[in-house]
């Protein structure tokens, strides 16, 4: 099972103003005869093999693959499809285990490129590679070096329809997850993220080719600590507390969304990390009810998820305080996530913007430069200065540079 441990950034004024604060729901997987295990993997790979692919890509994709088929266990389930103009099946409800690799081997070996992006037709494959199936975990991997096209090559303008069909993918409890390979300026990272947000999955940036085997091993390992796919984390404000954001910090940052009102859907939950929930919230002016100083309930969460027979409850109450010196003091680590949640926001707005507003661009580095800063995470902040003399220069960016930074922000949480 799970336990929740809920903390603050910070405590309360009482006052006659509204106030703004963060609140951090750590699920915690617990260990021993209490903890739920991983379950099967039902793992779903769609591999561009676009005329773009020619070469090294292709063979470096196809490298990947087979490493994963061996990394396979006996409960696992492999299917494997290449997508260009039309979807080609390699590989169907494989089985972990030697005998595996041979049959994967076969399959993947004569694979040739063939003509354009059909992105499309790659997530009707995937939305119907694996059926729902109680006690299992089905994760989707749409790997691809280019844009969306439709069947006559054309870059697709508006890709609205396939990012809704990704968040059909996570509403069945699919987790769609996106590898965008190679250069960023061939292909759309502000679309491959917001397919991986909406399938709640995670992006992948190997723009390295040599980068790509141990990416997929690294992400074959996560859904295979996976102990539920469709757990909810309902929300139960107080009063005139109004909940203004969300995301899921860790294992990997996630944008999330309301549902329904109240109710978050937070995807998979893993047995080998904490996953954390970030909620931004508005207190209501405390003077003006003449309350006294000490804890007061705001929040109150429950946890469900598939495996659980009873919700998983705990109140936030947070501390109200006349003391100016007490409402300083931060929450270190709160903080720190709530700086990094910051950073992923404006990397995300960087890259979905693109060249189009060199002046929100440079707002928006200089954000993540201060942010970073504060933090210590030098390595961004030294990035994000260098794009900003970049800016200055040349009015744009590379887009490899702000696609690296999205990829770096979004593994903060692993780090801190």
């Amino acid at each position: 099972m799970f336990n929740l441990e809920l903390a603050w950034d910070r405590s309360a004024k009482i006052s006659s103003q509204k106030t703004t604060h963060v609140l951090r729901v750590r699920i915690r997987p617990q260990t021993g005869r209490t903890g739920l295990p991983s379950l099967p993997l039902r793992l779903a790979i769609a591999l561009d093999n676009s005329q773009s692919m020619e070469g090294e890509k292709l063979q470096r994709a196809k490298e990947a693959c087979r490493v994963v088929v061996g990394q396979l266990r006996d409960t696992d389930r492999l299917s494997i499809a290449a997508f260009s103009s039309r979807v080609t099946p390699l590989l169907q409800s494989l089985a972990g285990g030697s005998a595996g690799v041979a049959a994967a081997n076969a399959a993947i070996s004569g694979l040739q490129t063939d003509s354009v992006t059909r992105t499309d037709l790659a997530l009707d494959w995937l939305q119907n590679a694996f059926p729902k199936e109680n006690g299992v975990a089905r994760v989707g991997i749409l790997i691809t070096d280019g844009h969306a096209t439709n069947s006559r090559g054309t870059v697709l303008d508006d890709v609205t329809a396939l990012i809704d069909q990704s968040a059909q993918l996570s509403q069945s409890g699919f987790v769609l997850c996106t590898v965008g390979l190679g250069k960023a300026a061939n292909f759309n990272t502000a679309f491959l993220t917001d397919l991986s947000d909406k399938g709640q999955g995670a992006f992948i940036y190997a723009d390295a080719l040599s980068s790509l085997e141990p990416l997929l091993q690294e992400r074959l390992a996560a859904c295979q600590a996976i102990a539920t796919e469709s757990a909810k984390l309902r929300l139960i404000p107080a009063t005139d507390v109004i909940l203004t954001g969300f995301c899921r910090f860790r294992p990997e940052y996630l944008p999330l969304e309301e549902t329904v009102k109240n109710e978050l859907s937070l995807g998979a939950i893993r047995t080998d990390s904490p996953t954390d929930v970030l909620i931004e919230l508005v207190t209501p002016p405390s003077r003006l009810f003449g309350e006294p100083a000490g804890n007061r309930n705001v929040i109150s969460v429950e946890l469900t998820a598939s495996g659980l027979t009873t919700p998983i409850v705990a109140t936030g109450a947070i501390n109200y305080t006349t003391s100016r010196t007490e409402v300083q003091k931060m929450n270190k680590e709160v903080d720190l996530d709530r700086n990094c949640w910051g950073i992923n926001l404006d990397t995300k707005e960087r890259v979905d913007i693109g060249d189009t507003n060199p002046k929100r661009t440079g707002d928006l580095l200089v954000n993540i430069q201060v942010r970073a800063t504060k933090i210590g995470q030098l390595d961004i902040a030294k990035d994000a200065a260098q794009q900003l003399e970049d800016l200055k220069k040349d009015g744009k960016l590379n887009p490899d540079r702000a696609t690296g930074m999205l990829r770096d922000s979004r593994n903060l949480g692993s780090k801190t």
